[in-house]
């Protein structure tokens, strides 16, 4: 397909499958096979029996279901009967539908066809994001009042720099009154995303989900919140990336004069000892890998040097690994390096109490709800998180401190740590 659909219905005859398998290609294009039930499932949200539209047919996985169904399809090959074979951005926006459903194709940014690239409206957009925004954002254009939008996409887009004015559009528009995570990706195999079905109602604002959640936007991220959260984190935080050397394996060497918080730290409290900002002669034996390195652009003035630096200082952090499926994901180690696997809070008020800090981001957040979580692993960015909301228990943090009548204590509770540094 020209434009590749992230999910086609898999058929249950083995021929059809085999002859439809020569016409995809799973790593070039990021194309899959829906299961019939994913589709039942997307089926089984609408709550509009009117006019309908499947802006990106394929085969026809969901018009083909619905009667009297308008199905759009870029690449005749593969097009149901009855499809209008076309670029849906060439599409007349004065078409207005009461359902539209489907999987929109899934394409980056710079594989996106020439001649689609000339139709698009890249006011809510830029070079990093997915065809499949594109979509969302048409899609919502051809809304009736009323009309819903069924889609399954990447989860990740409600939390994309890339789709941040998308999100602020969609939340202005209307609400999502559906958001349910498909779980494992190994449901659409080993190359396809993890990814989320949704269902938004234009021109609705009571902003109450099906499920009893509250639909929200904060700072272009889209939430799906069930308790209260009032206390942005960058209140209590700031929130620094780790360093990233490009080529940890050549960097990591029992010489090295830097230790560095990893990983593997929480579980174990060993750091990794690696060769940070020097000339060594271990790293000239690896100076032509060193200098391929795409982190950043590398010379003979700098080809020794990690592709990324970070926030140096002896202040109290909490770290906490960007991806993990440690329950208890946020921890504190004595040493001031680290890697970037990690992500370190500096507190902004330098005599906050640590401890009580590690216990509430462990146990007073449903990291889950604030869309942090999925299938099961935690996933941090430094956007996501200097960003998100804090449920009321976390203004202790400022409370115990202004309310102390020791500031020694407060001193001293800071210094309290899990882990000594490791000993070599």
């Amino acid at each position: 397909m020209t434009a590749p659909t992230l999910f086609e219905e898999l058929p249950d005859d083995p021929s059809s499958r085999s002859a439809r398998n020569s016409l995809r290609d799973v790593i070039r294009l990021g194309q899959v096979f829906t299961p019939p039930a994913m589709v039942s499932r997307m089926l089984a949200l609408r709550r509009n029996h009117g006019r309908t539209l499947e802006p990106s047919a394929g085969d026809g996985a969901f018009s083909r279901q619905i009667p009297g169904c308008v199905a759009i399809e870029l690449d005749a090959r593969v097009a149901p009967k009855g499809a209008r074979v076309m670029d849906f951005f060439s599409y007349p926006a004065n078409e207005q539908f009461d359902t539209i459903i489907g999987n929109p194709p899934y394409v980056r940014y710079q594989d996106i066809a020439a001649g689609t690239r000339k139709l698009l409206d890249d006011t809510h957009f830029d070079g990093r994001s997915n065809l499949y925004l594109f979509f969302i954002e048409k899609c919502v254009r051809h809304l009736r009042p009323g009309g819903e939008l069924i889609f399954i996409v990447p989860r990740e887009f409600i939390k994309l720099t890339a789709a941040r004015k998308m999100n602020e559009f969609l939340f202005h528009q209307g609400t999502m009154t559906d958001f349910i995570e498909t779980g494992d990706s190994s449901i659409f195999g080993a190359y396809v995303p993890n990814c989320a079905i949704f269902r938004f109602e234009r021109n609705r604002f009571e902003r109450r989900m099906h499920d009893g959640r509250t639909f929200a936007l904060v700072d272009g991220q889209l939430m799906f919140l069930k308790s209260s959260y009032t206390l942005p984190l960058a209140q209590l935080f700031d929130v620094r990336v780790g360093a990233v050397s490009g080529a940890d394996a050549i960097f990591t060497h029992p010489k090295g004069n830097r230790e560095f918080v990893c990983s593997r730290t929480i579980d174990t409290g060993e750091t990794r000892r690696m060769l940070y900002g020097i000339q060594h002669p271990h790293l000239l034996r690896h100076k032509a890998s060193l200098l391929a390195r795409r982190v950043r652009h590398f010379d003979e003035t700098n080809w020794w040097l990690w592709g990324r630096q970070h926030h140096i200082s002896e202040s109290p952090r909490i770290y906490v690994n960007a991806k993990t499926r440690r329950q208890a994901p946020f921890f504190l180690h004595d040493c001031k390096d680290y890697d970037g696997s990690i992500l370190a809070l500096f507190p902004k008020d330098q005599d906050m109490d640590l401890q009580l800090a590690i216990r509430l981001l462990n146990s007073a957040v449903d990291w889950a709800e604030l869309g942090f979580v999925c299938d099961g692993r935690f996933l941090f960015t430094q956007r996501t998180l200097q960003t998100c909301l804090l449920p009321g228990e976390f203004s202790q943090l400022r409370a115990i401190h202004l309310a102390s009548a020791n500031p020694k204590d407060a001193k001293q509770r800071k210094h309290i740590r899990p882990w000594p540094r490791p000993r070599r």
